[in-house]
């Protein structure tokens, strides 16, 4: 079994591939059956009522604008106003085994995200592409030196732990459904992982708003992200897979 990665570690090296085929991912073909529905109930909530997205956060201290999501779980840790908001939808990724994170998320015109390292090794990161304003180069994720573009009703399943980045050169929002699967071998600890990964976003959330917290030795940071962590897997524990709310919207 790969070892764990988290974010606060630096750059991920690997093994294993960037993008994975869909016959280790059995619910992509599943999800892509449920496009149009999860499509329409987001164009409803958006374009048609005007009821607007939050700033997706970011733990890096870098300003990046026009990249905007509506979150339902984090890493187990779900968020009942926005379920409520989007019940075909959330009812939908109810349905996927494993599931620990789920967001829509939309790049809005000739925005583009940085580089940078995602949260863990330990899930398959899934996109299913909702509104794509180009197939061509102009719109794009870049992972592990790899590219791929989206396709609307089609999904893909990537290592976000390698160093990626996305962009949106057109004139149009690029919107995509975004949600991660526990891998196999990690199942069996999920909430454990999860509630570490949360302690990890933590302590970059806390490094950037305390620069100075930057400066603390490796022993005493991972001696923080590991009490963090149990902090949060506890909390996890608890609620069990219940919808907490009523949370605000992102």
């Amino acid at each position: 079994m790969e070892p764990l990665y988290f974010r606060i570690y630096g750059d991920y090296q690997g093994p294993g591939p960037v993008f994975y085929g869909r016959d280790e991912c059995p619910w992509l073909a599943e999800i892509e059956r449920h496009w149009r529905t999860i499509r329409a109930e987001f164009e409803d909530f958006h374009y048609h009522r005007g009821q607007g997205l939050t700033e997706s956060y970011i733990p890096d201290d870098v300003e990046v604008r026009g990249w905007r999501s509506i979150n339902f779980v984090t890493y187990l840790h779900w968020y009942g106003a926005n379920c409520a908001r989007f019940p075909k939808t959330v009812a939908i990724l109810r349905d996927i085994p494993h599931l620990t994170s789920a967001f829509v998320n939309l790049l809005e015109p000739h925005a583009k995200l940085p580089p940078h390292n995602g949260d863990t090794n330990t899930t398959y990161r899934c996109h299913l592409g909702l509104i794509v304003p180009s197939e061509g180069p102009e719109c794009g994720l870049l992972v592990g030196g790899e590219r791929r573009g989206w396709r609307e009703g089609e999904a893909f399943a990537f290592n976000e732990a390698y160093r990626h980045t996305v962009w949106n050169d057109t004139d149009r929002d690029r919107v995509v459904l975004v949600f991660d699967v526990m891998k196999p071998e990690y199942r069996p600890r999920k909430r454990r992982i999860c509630g570490a990964v949360l302690g990890a976003i933590t302590v970059t959330m806390l490094e950037t708003r305390f620069p100075p917290l930057r400066r603390l030795p490796a022993v005493l940071r991972r001696t923080l992200h590991r009490a963090l962590a149990v902090a949060a897997t506890a909390v996890l524990v608890l609620r069990g897979e219940r919808v907490v709310g009523p949370g605000a919207v992102g």
